[in-house]
């Protein structure tokens, strides 16, 4: 398990925002998208993080728990971060469309 800096949370934002190909008159819609990302990145990181703290000292009652927390977190970060995407998705051209699920597509973990 790894805590994500932040510097590799704003490289894959903008990495993301590149391959996308976001325009200027996205760029409200795709901020929606990356302020998700990041307070998805900063709640997974702190779960991580007490995790780590723990991992020598819990039981597997604690151990479940801490597991159910994170896939809990996981769950509901996607959960806010459809929208903010459905939003940006639909503004996009249909050539953006077609290059945001080729993209998708081949890098299933990238957001």
């Amino acid at each position: 398990m790894r805590v994500v800096s932040n510097d590799r949370i704003e490289t894959r934002i903008a990495d993301l925002r590149t391959k996308l190909h976001i325009t200027a008159a996205q760029n409200a819609l795709w901020q929606d998208v990356a302020t998700v990302m990041r307070e998805n990145a900063s709640i997974m990181n702190t779960l991580k993080q007490d995790r780590l703290d723990q991992s020598g000292h819990m039981m597997a009652a604690e151990d479940m728990r801490s597991y159910k927390a994170m896939a809990d977190a996981h769950a509901e970060g996607v959960r806010k971060l459809g929208p903010a995407f459905q939003a940006l998705y639909a503004s996009m051209s249909d050539v953006q469309k077609r290059n945001a699920d080729s993209v998708f597509r081949t890098n299933p973990h990238h957001i």
